[in-house]
């Protein structure tokens, strides 16, 4: 099994995914992008912006397009990028 890190420490849980994690690092309060518009899932697979996903990973990856910076700093002045992956014995 691969287990997903980032470089602020947090591993992947069960219940929390190194998506969800990086979601939670730099999505603002108020879901506006950097490029000025919101981005909340609207409905299944489709962003408030009019983006429409094929995959549930494609909407992850919208949502980290348009969230994240480009230095990786989030709303807690730390830096969150995927670090590894490990491999369970």
């Amino acid at each position: 099994m691969i287990t997903m890190q980032c470089t602020c420490g947090f591993t992947e849980l069960d219940d929390e995914t190194l998506i969800d994690h990086l979601q939670l690092a730099f999505e603002p309060a108020d879901h506006t992008g950097s490029d000025g518009l919101a981005h909340e899932e609207a409905a299944r697979l489709s962003c408030l912006c009019g983006f429409t996903a094929i995959a549930s990973d494609d909407l992850d990856q919208h949502f980290l397009a348009v969230f994240v910076p480009a230095d990786a700093i989030g709303r807690d002045g730390r830096k969150h990028e995927p670090a590894k992956d490990t491999r369970d014995a």
